[in-house]
């Protein structure tokens, strides 16, 4: 895998652990130190809404990536 690819994973990781963590922060009925906890399903809901704009901004980041080594690939 691509070096850059890897790293852009990385960051994204990081980045959505953290949004996860203020999430938790701002939601203090989640009990996310529960061993197996699972969220509700409205939790979940809330959770996709909360990051939704992170992700979206993730998955062009890495199709624009994904358009970049292609068009490498292509060149060389």
């Amino acid at each position: 895998m691509d070096p850059r690819r890897i790293d852009l994973n990385r960051r994204h990781s990081r980045e959505m652990g953290l949004l996860f963590q203020r999430f938790i922060d701002e939601h203090p009925d989640l009990d996310n130190d529960a061993h197996g906890a699972e969220m509700t399903d409205e939790q979940e809901a809330q959770w996709r809404a909360y990051s939704a704009e992170a992700l979206a901004r993730h998955q062009a980041q890495r199709a624009a990536l994904a358009t970049e080594l292609e068009a490498e690939q292509r060149r060389s």
